[in-house]
């Protein structure tokens, strides 16, 4: 299984290298390969099987191989009555569905539940690829740039991006402004309050390390100022992640 990825991927990129050399459009680089799956139909995610390439069913398939193409600007290997042109490197038509949030371009895009239907992908994974365009039905065909990879997401950057799409999403009811108004004022007094003691902090601390190098017998009444100083800064800090867990609740 890992031999056949290795060998179409190595494959796609020299012969994408040189098809690019020559063209504009991206390269559809595709093979014909056995399938098992009969009803496999054109955009559908395929994944290496027990049973053979059939379509995928498992969100984050590792054994994701590529997507049936419908016309391939190259495709390699002799047709058959059971096999399909299989994209595995360049931009395709893709059967994508919107169970996983909204499909925004340069998203990463992953199988799902559904046979042969890819998803957005919003955890690390195995993914197929990348979307071209946007998409928010329920399901549907999208352009994606296919190149099967593993494919990770920084926790904070993915709870920052959903939280951002959760606050626009919010802006454009007109019922909920106020609310999205409301949390979106908390976030600004909690993180500008974090932010302001965290820095404070980080000073006060360096300030005082540096007065008692300088002056070591007046190290005791330093100490009690920095002490004094960081607990001050603590209670603000506080205060207003407080504010900010009020205005949310309340």
């Amino acid at each position: 299984m890992k031999g056949i990825k290795i060998g179409l991927i190595l494959f796609g990129i020299f012969v994408f290298a040189g098809i690019g050399l020559a063209q504009e459009e991206p390269a559809w680089i595709a093979k014909n390969l056995e399938t098992a799956d009969p009803e496999a139909k054109t955009g559908d995610i395929v994944s290496q099987t027990k049973e053979g390439l059939a379509r995928s069913a498992i969100p984050y398939d590792e054994n994701i191989i590529g997507v049936v193409g419908e016309t391939p600007i190259m495709v390699f290997g002799k047709p058959t009555p059971t096999t399909l042109p299989i994209v595995f490197f360049g931009e395709t038509l893709t059967k994508v569905s919107n169970i996983n949030g909204e499909i925004k371009k340069g998203d990463f895009i992953t199988s799902s539940e559904k046979p042969g239907v890819g998803q957005k992908a919003t955890q690390s994974g195995f993914g197929l690829g990348r979307a071209m365009e946007d998409f928010n039905q329920e399901e549907g065909l999208i352009l994606v740039f296919i190149q099967p990879q593993q494919i990770t997401f920084p926790l904070g950057r993915l709870a920052f991006g959903r939280l951002i799409e959760e606050l626009v999403s919010g802006l454009k009811m007109p019922e909920t402004i106020p609310e999205v108004l409301r949390y979106l004022f908390a976030l600004l007094v909690g993180g500008g309050s974090f932010a302001i003691g965290f820095f404070s902090f980080i000073k006060a601390l360096r300030e005082g390390l540096t007065a008692i190098g300088r002056n070591p017998l007046a190290k005791n009444s330093i100490r009690t100022a920095m002490l004094l100083n960081l607990i001050g800064i603590l209670i603000l800090t506080l205060a207003g992640l407080g504010l900010a867990f009020f205005v949310i609740l309340y």
